[in-house]
């Protein structure tokens, strides 16, 4: 009985701690002075009041919205903002997440390289012809605090996309048992429901059936063509961070994938990458030949034969052009790093060397 008793009061004090230490990272690293210039890049403006403010910075341990006016554009008017990012919520320069008329929107902090890479590889998965989101370059003052260069990301909208979009939150598929609900290790993003039927029937089909049961599946209830599509681009940017979760599946008439965070991309972290994505699902479905027929097409449509390589250079030099002004004062990079970064990306799409088929 004693021992359960100080179990408990160890048990409380560690979650303290952890809400402390959350609360601690609350306070946002910004430049009080709403002249800041950031020359060609367009001004997002969020205003608070004091007290909710206060529930802004808490929501890095609650992930709770709190009320806020945001000027922006034709955005001007009453919004809900929150911290958002699973590790970034740990940084000094947050992201957040904005609700508008009932819309999400993500204010992405955008590392050194002012958001980038990820805004140039949603661009490559557009124009492969997947449904990506579009994304902006602000640079973003809250209450007046200028907080530096965000990428704006215009969130999956369920009215737009229409069907399912899941995400998934586990290393290996292999991790998870049968019996194990999945909906304790992903989230259905729309519509809100509990019905994870679709997602629980594909990724029991991965883990049970046969090559060939496998292959009939894939056959019938895999978008082939999207999935190439995608996981091209994937490969060919040398995408990472996607072996646990940072990826959608989607279900319209048959599954597909859609991308999320990107940032990790084009020479971030290129040795020892694998082609072929690097989780178990994906690399299953390349194993089928119809599918790996598709990639291989794909890569070679796509950038072996410069389809989009051309205009994703010409897209890179036009969003660090559009980034850079804001990035010059950007209170958590130095503007030495931004170039570097450009540079790095546009020597990255020059390497032709990289994309490869399988």
């Amino acid at each position: 009985m004693g021992n359960q008793f100080l179990r408990k009061i160890v048990t409380s004090l560690i979650l303290l701690l952890l809400f402390l230490s959350l609360v601690s990272c609350g306070d946002f690293v910004g430049l009080k002075d709403d002249d800041t210039d950031i020359g060609r890049t367009e001004r997002m403006e969020i205003f608070l009041s004091e007290d909710d403010l206060y529930r802004l910075y808490s929501s890095v341990s609650t992930d709770q919205y709190t009320p806020c006016r945001v000027d922006y554009e034709s955005w001007r008017g009453e919004a809900d903002i929150k911290v958002r990012g699973y590790t970034s919520r740990m940084h000094d320069k947050k992201s957040f997440q904005l609700k508008i008329d009932g819309r999400k929107y993500v204010l992405e902090r955008g590392h050194s390289s002012g958001g980038i890479g990820n805004r140039l590889a949603m661009r490559a998965y557009q124009l492969a012809g997947l449904e990506a989101c579009d994304t902006r370059s602000v640079g973003l003052f809250i209450n007046d605090e200028y907080l530096g260069c965000y990428n704006l990301i215009f969130y999956y909208d369920e009215n737009i996309l229409g069907g399912e979009l899941y995400k998934c939150y586990f290393h290996e598929y292999n991790d998870m048992s049968l019996n194990h609900p999945l909906r304790g290790w992903s989230e259905k993003k729309f519509p809100k429901d509990d019905d994870f039927s679709n997602l629980e029937n594909l990724i029991s089909a991965m883990l049970t059936l046969s090559d060939a049961d496998w292959r009939e599946y894939v056959l019938s209830m895999v978008d082939i063509e999207k999935f190439a599509a995608y996981l091209a681009v994937h490969d060919c940017l040398r995408v990472e961070d996607t072996f646990r979760t940072n990826f959608y599946i989607a279900v319209g008439r048959k599954f597909y994938f859609l991308p999320w965070d990107n940032e990790s991309c084009m020479g971030y972290n290129s040795s020892g990458y694998e082609l072929g994505g690097d989780n178990q699902l994906t690399r299953r479905l390349v194993s089928v030949s119809e599918v790996k027929e598709a990639y291989n097409r794909k890569v070679q449509e796509l950038f072996i034969d410069g389809g989009i390589v051309g205009q994703l250079c010409s897209e890179a030099i036009r969003m660090f052009d559009e980034a850079e002004d804001a990035m010059r004062h950007d209170p958590n990079y130095s503007f030495e790093d931004f170039s570097a970064a450009k540079a790095d990306i546009l020597l990255f799409l020059s390497r032709s060397d990289l994309w490869t088929k399988i």
